[in-house]
């Protein structure tokens, strides 16, 4: 091998193309970052990568690195921040977007992917989904409890209540039962 790409092997003094040297680092280095990632989320990594596949060739590592290494430090920090807003991301949800996405692939979506984009968008939209139903959740759960006159909404309130009255007692000037009204 004697073109501009090559260059003498450290160990064996042979040529060594430059290029395959690159790709052989870039692996090993893709291969570290998966180190502490659960193996079911690697898994989902690595199909969700094919994504990125161009056609007729295969997805060369330092495209695999730079991919990885935007997405590994946001699923290690189980969030991910998108528009100013911050979500919050467990290994679980990564997993299943991107399981999600290479299964159920939008019809819409066009592969080659180009960035990580399109899954960054789905887990803040799974993430502003999720808020959103709290939000709905607090507002059912203030309605619930105000009520008109404050009474309690659940049996539970109910018996609670009735436990903590006591009898009440009548007004120091009563003087006995209602008189019945005169009907003559």
């Amino acid at each position: 091998m004697s073109n501009g790409c090559a260059i003498p092997c450290p160990y064996c003094g042979k040529d060594v193309d430059i290029i395959q040297a690159m790709e052989m680092v870039a692996g090993n280095e893709w291969t570290g970052l998966l180190n502490g990632l659960p193996i079911s989320l690697v898994g989902a990594l690595l199909r969700y990568l094919e994504l990125f596949k161009p056609n007729k060739q295969e997805l060369r590592w330092s495209r695999r690195l730079a991919l990885t290494k935007e997405l590994v430090p946001l699923i290690n920090d189980a969030q991910i921040k998108r528009n100013g807003i911050v979500y919050s991301a467990p290994a679980g949800i990564w997993e299943a977007e991107m399981m999600k996405l290479v299964v159920n692939r939008p019809e819409s979506l066009v592969l080659p992917l180009k960035s990580n984009g399109y899954l960054l968008s789905m887990i803040a939209g799974r993430g502003e989904r999720a808020a959103a139903k709290l939000e709905q959740d607090k507002i059912e759960q203030q309605r619930n409890r105000s009520n008109v006159g404050g009474a309690p909404v659940s049996v539970a309130d109910l018996a609670a209540q009735a436990q903590t009255k006591t009898k009440s007692k009548p007004p120091a000037n009563w003087k006995g039962g209602v008189a019945a009204p005169d009907t003559s």
